[in-house]
């Protein structure tokens, strides 16, 4: 899953910048569950890791001082419903 060679985190962090909450908290779900499918060995040339960072600062800059409770509750409410 090698995905580094088009990423540009200054257009991935813009990106981020204008999704709503729901969309930044889905795209964080869809990245994590990438995470879990990657190799160990491939995992140096995967960007998934490094868009999980940008997400979650991202959704901390948004909620400032609760780190990534806001998406934590998002995921209880949708396994919920």
């Amino acid at each position: 899953m090698a995905e580094r060679q088009d990423f540009d985190a200054g257009e991935f962090a813009d990106d981020l910048a204008v999704m709503t909450d729901e969309e930044l908290f889905a795209l964080m779900q869809t990245l994590e569950h990438k995470s879990e499918d990657i190799a160990v060995e491939a995992r140096d040339t995967s960007d998934v890791f490094a868009k999980i960072a940008l997400v979650e600062t991202a959704i901390e800059d948004r909620f400032p001082g609760q780190l990534l409770a806001p998406f934590k509750e998002w995921q209880q409410r949708r396994s919920t419903v």
